[in-house]
């Protein structure tokens, strides 16, 4: 089976983009990827690269004056979820593709995600959606109010009647609102997925654990074994494939080391699963910059964060301490000096 799939990013995004997809020319035996390039430079460069199984589109193919309306008046985050599923519409109308799974551009594949879709299609379902995964602790209630149950991060549509409802009135939803904040029980492009199932019976949620593994979740599992290129992991007494990692959250900052985003880093164990993954992805990260930089002069400076609006004005080991006491703060500290910050 060909799995066709589709993503969208800019040139601020192409060193995740190529990450992507060499991550899936690794694990995918036959696919086909649309990249939706929202710049003139992203395109030019992907079009020049003539990269296999990829199909380059460029933004004006997908506006219309409503579009570029609302890309004058959202940022290029909200812009880029407005398009979301009108990418994936123009892949099955337009494309004529029978099937499409829209992926995220800073998602990594370690494993064929194609079980993933084959869970959809064996339930006799038109739409896949996949949770978000948050700990269900005290703030689980408040994460799935602010920002939803499931992520826009893998999301698999069937070119038929019911599926292309769901996508029609995610698009006008889209269209109509989609901000990074939450309001009215909406947040971007997202939260609309959270009645999705209540109010369609063709929607699918994945029962798989290894699809969507991310920085929220990632202290809740277990590494067990990295045995023939598969990364097994545990949560209690469920043992499962990692498919793929979404590298949300990570920030290149100013004082030249990663901000990771993970959401705990003192777990035990962190440390192996964040060599294992971060490992492999920041090393591949950046083989793509400099080749980027060498062959088409594009640097990342742009994307670099002010340390101190990402971590924060005082001192880390300070803020850790306010918040969590001297001893649990401290602990706190060391944990994220080890486990959430790398070297650039």
């Amino acid at each position: 089976m060909v799995s066709t799939f589709c993503t969208l990013f800019d040139s601020k995004y192409l060193d995740k983009g190529l990450a992507l997809y060499w991550s899936m020319q690794q694990h995918i035996v036959d696919f086909k990827l649309y990249i939706f390039a929202f710049d003139d430079k992203s395109y030019e460069v992907l079009s020049e690269l003539q990269l296999e199984n990829v199909i380059v589109i460029p933004l004006k193919d997908i506006m219309t004056t409503t579009l570029r309306k609302l890309q004058e008046e959202r940022t290029r985050a909200e812009f880029c979820w407005t398009c979301t599923p009108i990418v994936i519409e123009y892949v099955l109308l337009k494309c004529k593709e029978k099937i499409c799974t829209y992926i995220d551009a800073d998602i990594y594949f370690f494993a064929n995600p194609n079980i993933v879709i084959q869970e959809l299609l064996d339930a006799r379902c038109s739409v896949g959606i996949v949770r978000h995964g948050f700990e269900r602790n005290y703030r689980y209630g408040e994460l799935i109010f602010k920002v939803g149950k499931y992520c826009v991060e893998f999301n698999t549509f069937l070119n038929n009647r019911e599926s292309l409802q769901v996508l029609e009135k995610w698009k006008t939803d889209c269209m109509n609102w989609c901000y990074y904040r939450c309001e009215d029980g909406k947040l971007g492009d997202q939260k609309y997925l959270d009645q999705w199932r209540l109010e369609y019976s063709c929607v699918h949620e994945s029962q798989n654990l290894g699809a969507g593994v991310a920085p929220w979740n990632l202290h809740l599992y277990t590494l067990l074994v990295n045995r023939k290129g598969n990364i097994w992991m545990q949560y209690k007494d469920k043992r499962f494939k990692l498919i793929f990692y979404h590298f949300e959250g990570m920030k290149y900052l100013s004082n030249g080391r990663i901000h990771l985003g993970l959401w705990d880093y003192c777990k035990v164990g962190t440390g192996k699963k964040v060599k294992l993954l971060y490992g492999q992805y920041l090393k591949k990260i950046k083989l793509i910059r400099g080749f980027l930089a060498s062959t088409y002069g594009i640097d990342f400076e742009d994307m670099v964060a002010d340390k101190k609006q990402v971590l924060g004005k005082e001192s880390l080991i300070k803020q850790f301490v306010m918040a969590d006491g001297l001893f649990q703060g401290f602990s706190r500290w060391i944990g994220y000096r080890h486990n959430g910050s790398k070297k650039g």
